[in-house]
């Protein structure tokens, strides 16, 4: 697989050699890392026009990279739901490309 980028105002993210990255600028020290073929984020959409994604791993190595669905994972990011579609779009290429599934 092909390096990829996505950067979005506060988030970036970036996929090298199977591995997933995520890095947001902010007081908050810290970042997610795991194969591609593990990560899982689930989107929660919250109130005020914001949707919070969270990054974990996934249980069942079917599961969706990318779904709707609430819940705390091991890192988290709020951004505009109007961004949302953005983060999707780049998630389903990721999908594509290991070959992993987006939830409709």
């Amino acid at each position: 697989m092909d390096p990829i980028t996505f950067e979005h105002h506060e988030v970036y993210l970036h996929v090298e050699s199977g591995i997933l990255e995520l890095f947001r600028r902010n007081r908050i020290i810290g970042s997610y890392r795991t194969p591609v073929k593990w990560a899982k984020v689930r989107v929660d959409h919250r109130k005020k026009g914001l949707t919070r994604l969270n990054f974990g791993h996934v249980t069942d190595l079917d599961e969706p990279l990318y779904a709707t669905a609430p819940g705390q994972l091991l890192a988290r990011v709020e951004i505009q739901t109007t961004d949302e579609p953005l983060y999707r779009a780049f998630f389903t290429d990721l999908a594509r490309r290991a070959n992993r599934r987006i939830a409709d």
